[in-house]
C-alpha cells in the first residue's frame, strides 16, 4: 500500500446471506463472523433483501465469535404499492392503472434500514411484517414497503441511500441531477439529518463511479452525513465466481446474457450484481487498496476517511439493541405437581405402570422437562388435543375424536410423556425413537430447579 492512510475503522453495514437474501447471497452467518474476525471488525450486520429471516443465525454467530450484532434489512419501496392482502385486489388496481403507472407498480427500490435502538427493531419488524402481508403483490413479487409505511415506523432506525437500485439511484439513472436531488430532499424530510446517510459505494460496476460523484455534491451542499460500503454477497474474492452462477441461476442468464450486458453497460436489476467481481467482505486494508486503485478521483481521501468512521460510529450507536430472547410461554399455576399427576395418570392408563424401563424413563423426562421450564406447554399442549377430539366428531360428522389429530407426527412423537399423556399415540420405546430430538438439556435455555420433588417411587401401586 503506497499510501500512509489514517486508521478510520471500518465495519460492513451491506451483507446479504445466503438465510434470507435467497439465491442472491452466499454469506452463512458463522463464515461470516469468522472472515470479521480475521478483518479485526467488531460487528456483524446483515441487510438482506426484504427479509429478517437470519437474526435468529446472526445472533448465534455473534454470540459464539464474540461480536456485536447489528439488526437491519435491504428494504424494496414502491411508493405507489397499494394496501392490498391477495393477487386478485392487486390484478384489480393494476387494470385500472393507465401504461405508466402500471410501469411505475413493477419497480422494486432499494433502501437500507438499520434498527439502532430497540424501538427501532420492533419498527422494522412491524415494516417487513407489513411488506411481507400486504405488500408482496407485484411482478416481481416482492415484499414492497411505501413511503407511508417508512415515516410510520421509522423511529429508531437509520437508513441509507442505498446502492444504484435505490429510489435515489434510479431518479439519477433516468434524469441526471435534476431528477435525482429532488427525490434525495424527499428522503432527508422523511427521515431527518440525524437518520439518513448518502451511502458511497466502491464497486466496479459501470455507473457507480459518476453516482458516487452525485452523493458527494449532495453532502457537500446539505452536509448530509456520508457513509460507505461494498454490498456484501460473499465472504472471499474466490467465491465471486460461484456469486455469478446462483445468480445466473436465479436471473435464468447466461455468460453470453452478462458478457452482453457489461459490455452495453445494461443497468437494469436483471444484471445489476453479475456485472461485479468486487462484492466480498473487504477489511479496512482492502477498502483502501480499492479507493487508491480505483476511487481516489471520485472520493475525496478526507470523505473517504469520514464515510469509514461513520461506519463505526452508527455501529456503536445501534450496538445496545438487545433482543428479549428467553422462551415465552404462559405459567399455569402449580404446573409442575399437575403434570406429575397427569404422568402417573398416563401410566395407569397405558398400563406401563408396572414395567421398570417406562418408568425410569418418564422420571427422566418429567425432571427435564422441568429445568427447562415446560412443564405449562405440556399441559397446554393437552388441553388442546384433548379439546380438537371432543368437538371433532361434531365437525366432521362421524368417528370418535382421533382423526383431528391422528397418531402424531414430527420429533414430539419420540417423548415418552406425550405419549402417556395421550398427545400422541405411537409408543417411543417400542419403537427406539429418540427422545432428545424434541427435548434435551444440550438444546439451550436456562436450567432452572425443580419447584416441586415428586415421592421417590413414582408408583406406590
Amino acid at each position: 500500500m503506497s499510501k500512509n492512510f489514517e486508521v478510520c475503522g471500518f465495519e460492513l453495514l451491506h451483507l446479504h446471506t445466503s438465510t434470507g437474501s435467497l439465491l442472491d447471497g452466499m454469506i452463512l452467518p458463522d463464515e461470516g463472523c469468522r472472515r470479521l474476525k480475521e478483518n479485526n471488525q467488531k460487528f456483524f450486520c446483515v441487510t438482506d433483501h426484504g427479509s429478517m429471516a437470519v437474526v435468529p443465525q446472526q445472533i448465534k454467530a455473534c454470540d459464539e465469535f464474540g461480536l456485536k450484532y447489528i439488526i437491519g434489512e435491504e428494504l424494496y419501496v414502491n411508493s405507489l404499492q397499494p394496501d392490498v392482502e391477495n393477487d386478485e385486489e392487486y390484478k384489480k388496481i393494476v387494470l385500472s392503472c393507465n401504461d405508466t403507472d402500471r410501469l411505475s407498480l413493477r419497480k422494486s427500490y432499494h433502501l437500507i434500514a438499520l434498527a439502532f435502538t430497540n424501538q427501532g427493531y420492533e419498527n422494522l419488524v412491524q415494516i417487513a411484517s407489513w411488506a411481507s402481508i400486504q405488500g408482496i403483490g407485484g411482478n416481481p413479487r416482492r415484499p414492497r414497503v411505501t413511503h407511508e409505511i417508512l415515516q410510520k415506523y421509522k423511529e429508531g432506525i437509520i437508513f441509507t441511500s442505498c446502492c444504484y437500485l435505490s429510489e435515489i439511484g434510479q431518479a439519477f439513472d433516468r434524469g441526471g441531477r435534476e431528477l435525482a436531488e429532488p427525490m434525495l430532499l424527499k428522503y432527508l424530510a422523511m427521515f431527518g439529518m440525524d437518520h439518513f446517510y448518502l451511502e458511497l459505494m466502491m464497486l466496479d460496476f459501470n455507473k457507480q463511479k459518476p453516482y458516487d460523484v452525485f452523493l458527494i455534491e449532495m453532502h457537500d451542499k446539505y452536509h448530509i452525513p456520508l457513509t460507505i460500503s461494498t454490498d456484501c454477497h460473499y465472504c472471499s474474492p474466490q467465491d465471486a465466481k460461484y456469486q455469478r452462477y446462483m445468480l445466473m441461476k436465479r436471473t435464468k442468464n447466461t455468460v453470453k446474457d452478462i458478457e452482453r450486458a457489461m459490455q452495453e453497460g445494461d443497468a437494469t436489476e436483471k444484471f445489476f450484481e453479475l456485472q461485479d467481481q468486487n462484492l466480498w467482505m473487504k477489511s479496512e486494508d482492502e477498502m483502501n487498496l480499492k479507493w487508491e486503485s480505483d476511487y481516489q478521483e471520485i472520493i475525496p481521501y478526507d470523505l473517504f476517511c469520514q464515510a469509514k468512521s461513520n461506519t463505526v460510529k452508527i455501529c456503536e450507536r445501534a450496538k445496545d439493541v438487545q433482543l428479549d430472547r428467553t422462551i415465552k410461554l404462559p405459567e399455569l399455576p402449580d404446573a409442575e405437581m399437575k403434570l406429575w399427576e397427569k404422568m402417573k395418570e398416563g401410566l395407569k392408563w397405558r398400563q406401563l405402570h408396572s414395567r421398570p424401563q417406562y418408568i425410569k424413563k418418564l422420571r427422566e423426562e418429567y425432571e427435564l422437562i422441568c429445568r427447562k421450564n415446560f412443564a405449562s406447554y405440556f399441559l397446554m399442549t393437552k388441553m388442546f388435543v384433548d379439546e380438537a377430539r371432543r368437538v371433532c366428531p361434531e365437525l366432521i360428522g362421524f368417528g370418535e375424536g382421533d382423526e383431528a389429530v391422528q397418531v402424531g407426527r414430527g420429533s414430539g412423537v419420540g417423548f415418552l410423556t406425550n405419549y402417556v399423556l395421550g398427545i400422541t399415540d405411537a409408543d417411543p420405546i417400542k419403537h427406539n425413537l429418540l427422545s432428545e430430538r424434541f427435548l434435551s438439556d444440550a438444546r439451550g435455555g436456562k436450567q432452572l430447579k425443580l419447584k416441586f420433588s415428586p415421592e421417590s417411587e413414582i408408583l406406590n401401586a
